[in-house]
């Protein structure tokens, strides 16, 4: 998982004049990061989520005591919150290892595991929280229509182990709550402990209302429905999030115009064309178009290129960066979804009309392009963007 920001990259390639192009999302922080200021980042979430998996352990094992002597469908939302806390844990401690270590199966990473790993806490929470529901549901039911009541019996033990887990559960909270914004992995334990809490104060409520209280025994299991639909709510909302970043959604407009007054400022003969910066998992993939004179040396406006790239990389926000230089303005988008999309085609993945010529294989394209080349034929800066019927395979 994407725990840590990404350092200033000495490097990294810039698509400079080849044409090639290569995300918690507020928007982007003014200042550069040190390396000092990393290192103690990182030792402050290793603390918070080894003590939070300590914490959640201890509670759990606590709850469960508290469960089995009170028969309360209050305390068991709450049972079933913090045996959910710990598997969560171990699906992002699963992220974190593999994301910080370097595969050849994934030449760029795999820092988008972060996103992943909170979308599986929010997957895993709402089908315990389901159970609990139905559990309570169940209860409910039985009473009302068999005369069935639950017994419940909170004591003093049950009011410590609860109260003790509600403390020790707000401390972690504010603890991770402000490390939320550098890390989705934080972001997750935070929202772990929120509903800790509120699901602790919620069964010493309701647990204690209906042993009191006999004739509303019916306010324990209805409690336990109504904390865990709280719970699947909020990790509803928290999903949406995570598959907008794993699917894409664009940077705040103020970040975009952070991005364009840097590129402006980069260089006196460079002109921005075209900024976009859009979720890459938790961090921001960053694509710019920029012009530079046409009679500027391919070394010149790559040194240009690299140094802005290394600029916008160095915002820990960012992921990757990638800077495109060309000579003139073009009117239509340059990659293929792009333009299939603006033109409303069909086929999302039609390649350009200069792909036409029978291209059913890599190779062949490679053929193609070499003998346009020979007979230079060089599409002009205004050329038109006609997406080819069936786009290339890449399999031999």
């Amino acid at each position: 998982m994407q725990a840590e920001e990404p350092l200033l990259s000495t490097g990294c390639a810039a698509g400079a004049g080849n044409g090639e192009r290569g995300g918690m999302g507020a928007g982007i922080s003014g200042s550069v990061p040190e390396t000092l200021e990393q290192a103690q980042l990182q030792r402050r979430i290793r603390f918070a989520m080894n003590a939070s998996l300590v914490a959640n352990v201890a509670l759990l094992l606590a709850k469960i005591v508290a469960f089995v002597l009170s028969r309360s469908k209050a305390v068991l939302a709450s049972t079933a919150d913090s045996l959910v806390d710990i598997a969560s844990q171990v699906v992002i401690a699963i992220a974190e290892y593999k994301m910080a270590r370097a595969d050849p199966r994934f030449p760029v990473g795999r820092t988008r595991l972060e996103t992943v790993g909170v979308i599986a806490c929010a997957v895993i929470m709402t089908i315990c929280t389901l159970a609990v529901i139905e559990a309570g549901v169940n209860d409910l039911l039985a009473g009302f229509l068999h005369g069935i009541v639950p017994e419940i019996e909170l004591g003093p033990l049950l009011y410590a182990i609860l109260g003790i887990a509600t403390v020790i559960k707000v401390a972690l909270y504010v603890y991770c709550v402000a490390l939320q914004k550098t890390s989705d992995s934080m972001l997750a334990l935070a929202e772990d402990h929120r509903n800790d809490i509120i699901s602790n104060l919620a069964a010493i409520g309701f647990g204690a209302i209906a042993s009191q209280f006999r004739q509303v025994w019916w306010i324990d299991p209805a409690g336990a429905v109504l904390i865990s639909a709280y719970i699947i709510f909020s990790w509803a909302v928290i999903l949406r999030n995570q598959v907008d970043k794993i699917v894409g959604a664009s940077a705040p407009e103020d970040t975009l115009e952070m991005l364009e007054a840097l590129a402006s400022a980069h260089h006196a003969q460079l002109t921005v064309d075209v900024i976009r910066a859009y979720h890459w998992g938790a961090r921001y993939l960053v694509e710019m178009e920029v012009l530079l004179p046409a009679d500027m040396t391919v070394r010149e406006s790559h040194d240009i290129a690299v140094m802005l790239q290394h600029k916008v990389e160095a915002f820990g926000e960012v992921e990757r960066a990638f800077v495109h230089v060309d000579w003139a303005h073009r009117e239509e988008p340059e990659h293929k979804v792009d333009r299939n999309l603006a033109s409303r085609s069909t086929n999302l993945f039609a390649g350009h009309v200069s792909t036409l010529p029978t291209l059913g294989t890599a190779p062949a394209l490679l053929g193609a392009a070499s003998s346009l080349e020979r007979a230079g034929g060089a599409a002009s800066p205004q050329a038109p963007h006609a997406a080819a019927s069936q786009p290339p395979s890449l399999s031999r």
